[in-house]
């Protein structure tokens, strides 16, 4: 499982598979491919099986968010195609539940902002993990 987490609120965070998480990063990075901040930041991700936006300088989050949404828009629009078609396990099912996974991506990223709590200030567990020690490590 991997995330990425828009606040610290449960409904604005994408909680799914860890290929599904990749491939979203990878899709991303392919769309913005002389990024090097943005690759080493998803780099980072992908070695912790996270991204904490909410953390991050709020300029480098609404970079990297805004990128994510226009690729995961672009891909269910089908203007992008995602680099999944051509994995060995890019098969009908698993674009379906890709393509579910990055609606359901989108409904978080849609909720973003609208909650009362300050998530700066509170720390963020994950089944135990605690989020906001990551952020401060990959920083």
């Amino acid at each position: 499982m991997a995330v990425i987490s828009f606040s610290d609120q449960p409904q604005e965070i994408w909680c799914v598979a860890g290929w599904a998480f990749r491939q979203l990063l990878d899709d991303v990075l392919f769309q913005y491919p002389d990024d090097q901040e943005m690759a080493a930041k998803f780099e980072e991700s992908k070695a912790h099986g996270g991204l904490v936006l909410y953390l991050l300088k709020p300029e480098i989050a609404e970079k990297l968010a805004t990128a994510i949404r226009k690729v995961a828009e672009g891909i269910l629009s089908g203007t992008i195609s995602s680099g999944l078609i051509n994995q060995t396990y890019g098969d009908a099912v698993t674009i379906e539940q890709y393509r579910s996974a990055l609606k359901a991506l989108l409904e978080a990223l849609s909720l973003r902002g609208r909650s009362t709590v300050s998530s700066n200030k509170t720390s963020f567990k994950w089944f135990g993990f605690d989020f906001r020690a990551l952020s401060r490590k990959v920083r």
